[in-house]
């Protein structure tokens, strides 16, 4: 079975200011999923916007350890599947202001990513077609994922 390769890349939102609304710049680590932008790849498949931002966010040290946390401890057998948030507000971080998400599951030597959903809390999550599964190699995938935490 092809596994997919995880990788981040350093990624800034630009801050703006216009008509007295103020957006913050932040600096973040973008998942690429062989490569690619996964944000690109979700809200080319969704049809949305792409103001968001990943969990691994400068500045924000803990918020990136308990996202690494998020990504790690579902690899782990006895877990069961996993929903996690993968892309937030840049301004808040609330999933009221809409995110995207994944469930993960492991399986002998890998981890699965499928099930990509927009979600806002309050609301199913819509299910996004056409986008993975990934399969990953477990060890890379938590060292990726370990060193993009350090962010």
């Amino acid at each position: 079975m092809p596994h997919n390769i995880m990788t981040f890349q350093d990624a800034i939102r630009p801050g703006s200011s216009s008509n007295g609304c103020t957006s913050v710049e932040r600096s973040f680590a973008d998942i690429q999923i062989d490569g690619r932008s996964l944000l690109e790849i979700l809200v080319t498949a969704d049809g949305g916007h792409s103001d968001y931002m990943s969990g691994f966010v400068s500045g924000y040290p803990e918020q990136s350890l308990r996202f690494a946390d998020n990504l790690i401890r579902c690899c782990q057998p006895q877990a069961e599947h996993w929903r996690v948030v993968i892309y937030i507000c840049p301004e808040c971080g609330d999933i009221g202001c809409g995110a995207y998400s994944v469930q993960i599951r492991s399986f002998s030597g890998g981890i699965i990513w499928e099930g990509f959903a927009y979600e806002n809390g309050y609301e199913e999550p819509r299910i996004i077609a056409d986008v993975g599964p990934f399969i990953f190699s477990s060890a890379p995938y938590v060292r990726a994922v370990k060193a993009a935490s350090e962010l």
